[in-house]
């Protein structure tokens, strides 16, 4: 208290906590230790604290670089709330979000013509962007998050498996999104899909120059192409998760099968 006074007398007004940490030998975990938050303390003074007010973007930018610089590694959100005078809440509202933050900070550094300053900093970023750890702007999957967070539904860490379908399919549109997945890998691009019978029609590679037009049907298990009484002569493929018609006159790609086969 005695020092958020002694700040307030020399700028001649309520200092932020930014200028506070930096005069005064107080840390934001101080604050959030004895009051909880910034305001609470600043009230517990008598006074008010200041309407929020942009952080200046060279501000941010030399914290989160002193704690690169600190830390010796790009930090995570919970680095950097721990490390900081600030919060993580400006920068991962200038650049959209934690993941795009190296990626911004490097672009400021670089139109500021700071790379003498911080020659330690920005290396690590640059050494980032090439091993491609996805701490940067370019993830290591090369897809940027979409989207916001829903605030009513939990979060999951991210998938293990190189797929965009977590588990098999358990029923006929799980077959066509995995099938989707899988086209090329397995020769064919799909032209179109329909919900009359076939379901499909696809250009299906025969050889390097040769494709050929396919109609498909997709079914979760081959036999029920049998129990829906389609006409085997209305389609040249059936593609399934399970095969289980032995018997079927109709050439049939169970997924199950091949999909263990590819990436």
């Amino acid at each position: 208290m005695a020092a958020i006074r002694k700040c307030t007398e020399e700028t001649g007004r309520c200092p932020s906590l930014g200028e506070l940490t930096r005069n005064a030998r107080v840390s934001r975990r101080d604050v959030q230790k004895l009051f909880g938050n910034y305001g609470m303390a600043v009230r517990a003074c008598g006074m008010e604290p200041a309407k929020d007010s942009p952080t200046k973007v060279e501000d941010l930018f030399a914290d989160w670089a002193g704690v690169v610089r600190k830390l010796g590694k790009l930090p995570t959100i919970f680095d950097y709330e721990r490390e900081s005078v600030y919060s993580s809440k400006p920068l991962v509202s200038r650049c959209k979000g934690w993941r795009l933050v190296p990626e911004a900070m490097l672009a400021y550094a670089e139109r500021e013509k700071l790379e003498s300053e911080w020659a330690d900093v920005l290396e690590l970023v640059r050494e980032s962007q090439v091993r491609g750890t996805g701490l940067v702007g370019k993830p290591a999957d090369g897809v940027r998050g979409t989207g916001k967070i829903l605030r009513d539904r939990p979060t999951y860490g991210p998938p293990m498996m190189d797929a965009g379908l977590a588990y098999g399919p358990a029923n006929e549109l799980g077959v066509v999104f995995l099938f989707g997945m899988m086209a090329r890998q397995l020769g064919f691009v799909v032209m179109r899909i329909q919900t009359a019978f076939p379901d499909c029609e696809a250009m299906r590679k025969i050889d390097d120059q040769i494709w050929q037009k396919v109609r498909i049907e997709f079914e979760y298990e081959s036999r029920n192409f049998l129990r829906h009484a389609h006409p085997p002569s209305g389609c040249d493929l059936i593609v399934c998760w399970i095969h289980n018609w032995h018997e079927c006159p109709v050439e049939v790609v169970a997924l199950s099968e091949v999909a263990t086969g590819l990436r």
